[in-house]
């Protein structure tokens, strides 16, 4: 959904990774802090003091975000969920848990820690920013600042904007109420886009206004918000229709395997235009050496596939990106669909037992969803 992040650190297990997209944001509200909103709430200050507050300020707003995703995590973490990483990126932070929660309260708990962490410190900077006050005006505009966008943070997340914190809060009482974790996303994915239409809605009519900036603002979060909602209702429906398989469910165990001397113009005749196979298997003696997918063949000049041997392009069994047999077939699709995979060798005990291709997954997936009763009894 984030597109590629860099890690800055792993704190208490979990790994911190930042997406570009929050070094705009970083910047521009920098930016915004010192040159508008500090000189119009306290004057007389010089440049360089009212850059210095600015820039202290966004960054410690981040360092907030960064306490209210742990907050989402501890919790996972203590109830036995894993949370691999935390990423920070242009609307704040998001925990990416390793597996949904197994319980509407486990859900509840999870979703309400990150606000209440928040308004937990609007009121720690808040009560700071007064026993500062008079004495030190610095410090005092960066805790009122914090104090007041951590008032707003909470409050925006406890919005049913599903996939917010309270879209999720909304979930587990559909959930619990429905006794369907199915439903319950189906519900709260609903209630989000509908969120996400009034927030674009109300964007455009602050930009007609001529609040431009605020309503272009407002405009895209509703558009990320309705993204999000959407990838995430069908994610779940994925993960329902898939659930129970897992990779040596969805192989070929009777892949196509050539000789690494082969010429291609053979292996095009013979097994792609022959047999209609995508990718087929290089091996020599029993032992796999690599693979070779249309994508190859395509880097060589027609005229030279009578005189090259298919092991000159092939892939390299160590530059193959393969699953163990017993992969889930959700993990299978998210790996197909993230690295942009057109086949993936399935291994066992770290010997080939098969070959899973992108349009054979597709097929398979169709396939189940036709079989899939429109409401699973949830367990």
């Amino acid at each position: 959904m984030l597109g590629r992040s860099f890690p800055i650190a792993r704190i208490a297990g979990v790994r911190v990774e930042v997406h570009p997209s929050w070094l705009l944001i970083l910047a521009f509200l920098s930016w915004s802090l010192s040159d508008q909103f500090f000189p119009d709430q306290y004057a007389g200050w010089s440049t360089a003091t009212y850059w210095a507050v600015g820039i202290s300020a966004a960054v410690l707003l981040f360092v907030t975000v960064l306490v209210h995703e742990f907050a989402h995590a501890l919790v996972a973490i203590r109830r036995g969920l894993p949370v691999p990483k935390i990423t920070l990126f242009i609307f704040g932070g998001v925990s990416s848990l390793g597996q949904q929660p197994r319980s509407a309260g486990e859900e509840f708990a999870i979703a309400a820690a990150g606000p209440a962490t928040s308004f937990v410190i609007a009121a720690v900077t808040g009560a700071a920013g007064l026993a500062v006050s008079g004495s030190n005006d610095q410090a005092e505009a960066i805790l009122y600042y914090l104090a007041g966008v951590n008032v707003a943070l909470g409050v925006f997340n406890l919005l049913p904007g599903f996939p917010l914190d309270g879209g999720r809060v909304l979930r587990s009482i559909a959930w619990k109420s429905t006794g369907s974790f199915r439903r319950a996303t189906r519900i709260a994915s609903s209630v989000g886009e509908l969120f996400s239409y009034v927030l674009i809605g109300g964007g455009f009519l602050l930009a007609l206004s001529g609040l431009v900036v605020q309503g272009l603002w407002f405009a895209f979060i509703g558009w990320f918000l309705y993204g999000a909602a959407r990838r995430e209702s069908q994610g779940i429906q994925l993960e329902t229709v898939l659930a129970g398989l897992c990779a040596r469910d969805l192989m070929d165990a009777t892949f196509p395997s050539i000789a690494p001397g082969l010429p291609i113009q053979t292996l095009v005749d013979d097994y792609m235009l022959g047999e209609g196979h995508r990718a087929v298997m290089v091996a020599n003696d029993g032992g796999v050496l690599g693979i070779l997918s249309v994508n190859d063949v395509r880097r060589v000049p027609r005229s030279e596939w009578p005189n090259t041997p298919v092991q000159r392009v092939m892939t390299q069994r160590e530059g193959l990106v393969s699953v163990d047999a017993g992969t889930t077939a959700f993990d299978v699709f998210m790996l197909v669909s993230q690295k942009g995979l057109n086949q993936v060798p399935v291994l066992a005990d770290g010997r080939m037992v098969g070959l899973i291709t992108r349009r054979h997954l597709l097929d398979r997936i169709q396939l189940a969803e036709s079989l899939t009763p429109d409401e699973p009894a949830d367990t």
